[in-house]
C-alpha cells in the first residue's frame, strides 16, 4: 500500500537534501523492452543463459569497435 502521506514532505527533502542522481528511468525502461522483446526469440529452456550470452557477445563487440583492445 502506497505511503501518500511521505509526497508531503518531498518538497522539504528536495530543499534539505536536493534532488537524486540518480532518479531517470529512462534506460532502465528501454532495457526492459530490450529484454522482453529478446525473450520472444529464445528457446524458453534457459532464457536467462541466452540472454546473458546475448549481452555479453553485444558488450564483447562494443569493447572491441571502442578499440580498446
Amino acid at each position: 500500500k502506497p505511503k501518500y502521506h511521505l509526497l508531503c514532505h518531498a518538497k522539504l527533502w528536495i530543499q534539505r537534501y536536493g534532488i537524486l542522481s540518480n532518479s531517470h528511468v529512462e534506460t532502465e525502461e528501454s532495457i526492459n523492452a530490450e529484454i522482453r522483446s529478446s525473450l520472444e526469440h529464445t528457446n524458453q529452456q534457459a532464457p536467462s543463459k541466452d540472454l546473458a550470452y546475448r549481452y555479453a557477445s553485444a558488450e564483447g563487440l562494443r569493447f572491441v569497435a571502442q578499440g580498446r583492445v
